[in-house]
């Protein structure tokens, strides 16, 4: 027997904690799809998308869909904070077609940036994902920190002129609330060629909310001048034995010695020495695909409402 129920208050997705988790547990999920990131986001974004979770459950299968309303589109939970989006599922897949059938029924079409990797794709197909870009990554089962300094020289060297300069890598847990309130509110000063989020201060408060709480392995890492003062901070979280890389922002007055740039390659080589792997997450720049080992592709979805109500006759056809 099918139960199928649709949550519409951050305050209501408690009941599905369990479940959720379950799915976490068993399932290979990113940081994103965690239940404590969503029901953080679902409550601290009330204002801007409101929950439109749908829970559907048999004896064959369990779906979540962590959907979002807004003005004109569903979405989903995480505003545009969350790097990697997916449904969680397990079971028959029919399951999971009945809650996107149920999803349908609000009307409105569904935009999703971005579903990370060909798996996550395969379980969106039927809602036609196109290519979005990729997320660089360092695999350390594909090189060493030794290895990996030697085959980066220049930034080796970088690292060692800024240690001249007298700057210092530090990642210290009771710093991590100075360090990041400094990255978030330096943002608002930054403009660069790409979209900068964080000039809205809901969004920098939503971090420096997460980074007390310290989920998920959250770090600030930073750069210390021998007075004390702060030259750069990456903020990163460590999930399933990876390293992300989630913001990083510079001192202007250190603009000539690159210290985000050497920063992500210090930081790089201590994950690498620790067995993780490193994450760069959305986007690709130059420098960072110098030190990839390999591209993750990022899918997007613009999905109307036939394909979500007919995911149901695709899994038939699939299973037939």
């Amino acid at each position: 027997m099918l139960r199928i129920e649709t949550l519409r208050g951050a305050h209501e997705l408690e009941c599905l904690r369990s479940r959720w988790e379950w799915l976490e547990r068993h399932c290979e999920y990113t940081l994103f799809q965690s239940y404590e990131l969503n029901r953080r986001a679902a409550e601290w974004f009330a204002a801007r998308e409101t929950a439109h979770v749908v829970f559907a459950e048999s004896d064959s299968g369990l779906a979540i869909i962590p959907a979002v309303r807004r003005e004109r589109e569903l979405g989903l939970i995480g505003e545009t904070l969350f790097d990697y989006r997916d449904v969680l599922s397990a079971g028959a897949p029919e399951v999971l077609a009945e809650a996107w059938h149920e999803l349908a029924r609000l009307g409105l079409p569904l935009e999703v940036t971005a579903l990370r990797g060909g798996a996550v794709r395969s379980r969106w197909q039927p809602l036609a994902p196109f290519e979005f870009c990729n997320a660089p990554m360092i695999r350390h089962s594909q090189i060493s920190a030794e290895e990996f300094a030697s085959a980066h020289r220049k930034s080796a060297k970088a690292s060692r002129r800024l240690a001249r300069e007298g700057l210092r890598l530090t990642r210290e847990p009771d710093g991590a609330r100075q360090a990041a309130e400094w990255l978030y509110r330096r943002k608002t000063e930054w403009r660069g060629a790409s979209t900068n989020l964080f000039l809205d201060g809901q969004r920098q408060d939503f971090m420096l909310n997460i980074l007390n709480d310290s989920v998920y392995g959250c770090s600030s890492w930073r750069y210390l001048s021998s007075t004390g003062e702060i030259a750069a901070v990456l903020v990163s979280f460590d999930h399933s034995g990876c390293r992300h890389f989630y913001t990083i922002h510079h001192d202007p007055l250190w603009d000539r010695f690159s210290p985000g740039q050497v920063m992500i390659f210090d930081v790089a080589c201590e994950s690498l020495r620790e067995g993780l792997d490193v994450d760069f997450m959305t986007g690709e720049c130059p420098y960072k695909n110098r030190l990839a080992t390999t591209q993750i592709p990022l899918y997007r979805v613009h999905a109307t409402v036939e394909q979500m109500a007919g995911m149901e006759a695709v899994v038939l056809r699939s299973a037939a």
